[in-house]
């Protein structure tokens, strides 16, 4: 499955290749604030960045070089898009970039790969071969002299923050799951199920207060605690049911959150909500009776996409309980 991906991303054209690692960029939550594609003449050397601070590229960030190339990326190539980030810093268009990464799908050449695995020697390099490999390739029809302020920019720089990635390291990190779910329709695969804790959690705390009432509602005595729920021989079973529902819709929540493009989940509840709302809302002789009519209908959803194939009834039941936490759904009569 890897291969099959690495094949599809050394396919296509550039700028969708910039699209892809810009996708790839916003599924890294943890690492970047925010994210952004720079596209056509005037991107001063830069296809992507992400931004580690809200004050963007007057902040820490790092810069993302892509190279759709028929070949792996050759040393002159590399020195000359490196050349270009110190040249526009130099001239004051922005600071350096904390990182540097060449994504090249095709990977890059021996010497590529030599120079980054020993930060001096690449630093070393860089300048020696500037007047030969870099000053006439920067700007059309120019040659860019090494100034000592691009000296002192080669100079501040941590060669030790540049990085390669080919295709295959791509498919293989993490956070492409969601990109390449986007992109080629990659199945995640199913959702772990829910582990449900012996103790009522404070998520729980409302829709499980609306079961309190339904209970009581149906008698023939009231149940004011949940505790006193799970102890009656009526209710118990079904309270549990309940919650092993909400723990595997949360897991089920946690699991694409991670994996799929943020609108795969987003539009698989608007399907849910739908799917059973006109259930909820018709005129039902008790609240039991509204309940258990809303949960036979989100058993037999199917809603669509890759998240619809892998939602148990289960997890659609749950999801209605999420909606009676939001407040959107009440399960009283």
């Amino acid at each position: 499955m890897r291969l099959n991906h690495a094949i599809l991303i050394r396919a296509l054209p550039p700028d969708r290749l910039e699209d892809f690692v810009n996708d790839w960029l916003a599924c890294r939550l943890k690492d970047y604030y925010e994210h952004e594609l720079w596209r056509g003449t005037g991107d001063l050397g830069r296809d992507v960045t992400g931004y580690v601070t809200d004050k963007r590229m007057e902040g820490v960030w790092d810069n993302f070089q892509c190279k759709q190339l028929s070949k792996p990326l050759s040393e002159t190539s590399a020195f000359v898009e490196l050349g270009k980030i110190f040249m526009h810093s130099a001239a004051g268009a922005y600071a350096l970039p904390r990182a540097y990464a060449f994504v090249a799908p095709r990977g890059v050449t021996r010497g590529v790969q030599q120079l980054i695995a020993h930060p001096e020697r690449f630093k070393n390099a860089f300048l020696a071969r500037w007047d030969a490999d870099i000053a006439g390739r920067l700007v059309e029809n120019q040659t860019v002299v090494l100034t000592p302020k691009i000296a002192a920019k080669i100079d501040a720089f941590d060669f030790t923050r540049i990085r390669w990635l080919d295709a295959a390291r791509l498919v293989d990190d993490p956070a492409s799951k969601p990109a390449l779910v986007k992109w080629f329709d990659e199945d995640p695969g199913p959702s772990p199920r829910g582990v449900v804790p012996a103790e009522i959690q404070s998520g729980e705390s409302v829709y499980i207060s609306q079961l309190l009432k339904v209970y009581t509602e149906k008698g023939p005595q009231a149940y004011p605690t949940a505790a006193a729920a799970l102890a009656s021989a009526e209710f118990g079973t079904h309270l549990r049911d309940q919650r092993t529902r909400f723990f595997d819709s949360i897991a089920f929540d946690r699991f694409y959150r991670d994996s799929t493009p943020e609108e795969y989940l987003v539009n698989f509840k608007d399907e849910v909500y739908h799917g059973v709302v006109e259930t909820h809302a018709a005129d039902h002789e008790s609240g039991m009776t509204r309940l258990r009519e809303v949960m036979r209908q989100a058993a037999i959803l199917r809603p669509s996409g890759i998240l619809g194939k892998h939602a148990a009834p289960q997890v659609k039941q749950g999801t209605c309980h999420q909606f009676a936490n939001e407040g959107r759904f009440s399960w009283q009569s």
